[in-house]
């Protein structure tokens, strides 16, 4: 990192893409490199090659992580935490006023029309961004039919997001760890010498083991959610919409799939990453306190990893047990993902009209580099404004 920069200046970046950074965390990283590479010249290209790949490397969101890491190269654990919280809050709050008055647009008419033409466009999003991901993470045939079962057993519900995820992880650190070499590589001159990563967490893990033995009914079972979820997905906010759904909408019945599917289309359509419609559901569950144990629950766990990681970050990169972790989890992923855009397609395409949106946002996303806020909004619009012609 170039020059000597304050927490407080990391925390006003982080704070402005929390208000201004739409899209998801994908495009949150894109901006990021412009605006640290080039324009302000904290770090290098290869810095933040570094983090990015980091950051996209571990569980969560990867902009939240990115800015994490970005807190703690200028003051350590607290200014990861700062820096991360800075980056949240906005959309948070967002999130929280979409809770609290859900109930009211969506009894609007024009605005449950709206609402609908976005979920059918978000069914065209997530299917783009399926077969972009599909494009890069799929070496081989063997990925290619390995994500078409994991799409298989994830939409006929025979296995559910986070064991298929913890699978994926056990067989590929099993395989990578065969793997590896029994003669590590030489150490430079202090490796031994310097405290093991988790020495400098000490603020953070044990707040985090107690955080869900403090809590009871509807806040202990949010906790009981989304920590796994926090904690096994990989990929991105869009990743966790399967795992999300099948806590909320099967297994607890929190969320109706319109509902739900109007969650994911707020986290897109606010600021910050997708994973921020975990405070939308905290607080139609368990209003104020249930948003922000939601939220917490999401976040917390996998910031600590990406502190954790930052303090060893060569060693976590070139680690055979995570790069086979990691490989693994690429099939997992892309099937995860089909089996959303299925589920979405369910619950929020009905009509032919639906069908057009959704088709029109996929081959939009994958023919130009278009931001997803445009394509949601455009696909409300349309529709209100094709079923308001129609009506006059």
């Amino acid at each position: 990192m170039r020059g000597r920069i304050s927490i407080g200046a990391v925390f006003r970046i982080a704070l402005y893409y929390g208000l201004a950074g739409f899209g998801g965390g994908y495009s949150v990283l894109v901006q990021l490199r412009r605006d640290l590479v080039e324009r302000r010249n904290w770090l290098t290209s290869e810095e933040f090659l570094v983090l990015a790949e980091l950051s996209k490397s571990l569980p969560g969101t990867p902009a939240t992580s990115l800015l994490a890491l970005l807190g703690q190269k200028v003051g350590r654990t607290r200014g990861g935490v700062v820096a991360a919280c800075a980056f949240l809050l906005p959309s948070m709050a967002l999130m929280i006023a979409c809770g609290a008055t859900y109930s009211l647009f969506r009894k609007a008419p024009a605005l449950a029309v709206f609402f609908d033409g976005m979920n059918a466009a978000m069914v065209g999003v997530v299917g783009a961004v399926t077969v972009d991901l599909a494009r890069s993470a799929l070496r081989s045939r063997g990925d290619v039919l390995a994500a078409i079962l994991c799409a298989i057993l994830l939409a006929t519900r025979l296995v559910s997001e986070p064991l298929l995820a913890a699978g994926a992880v056990a067989i590929g650190s099993i395989h990578g760890a065969a793997q590896q070499r029994p003669l590590a590589s030489p150490r430079r001159s202090g490796d031994s010498e310097r405290p093991p990563s988790s020495e400098r967490l000490h603020g953070v893990i044990p707040p985090l083991a107690a955080f869900p033995l403090a809590l009871t009914g509807g806040l202990a079972a949010l906790a009981r959610v989304f920590l796994p979820i926090g904690v096994l997905t990989f990929g991105g906010g869009l990743a966790m919409i399967p795992a999300i759904e099948h806590m909320v909408v099967v297994e607890q019945g929190w969320l109706d799939p319109k509902a739900f599917a109007d969650a994911i289309a707020l986290g897109q359509i606010t600021p910050g990453p997708v994973a921020i419609c975990a405070t939308f559901i905290g607080y139609r569950v368990a209003g104020f306190l249930g948003a922000i144990v939601a939220t917490l629950a999401m976040f917390v766990p996998a910031t600590a990893l990406a502190l954790a990681a930052g303090h060893s970050v060569e060693r976590f990169r070139t680690s055979p047990v995570v790069e086979g972790a990691l490989r693994a989890l690429a099939p997992a992923v892309i099937g995860m993902l089909a089996a959303a855009t299925f589920s979405l397609g369910k619950a929020g395409v009905g009509v032919h009209m639906d069908v057009a949106l959704a088709a029109a946002a996929f081959v939009l996303l994958l023919v130009r580099p278009i931001s997803p806020l445009w394509l949601l909004v455009g696909g409300g619009a349309v529709r209100l404004a094709i079923l308001s012609c129609a009506h006059f």
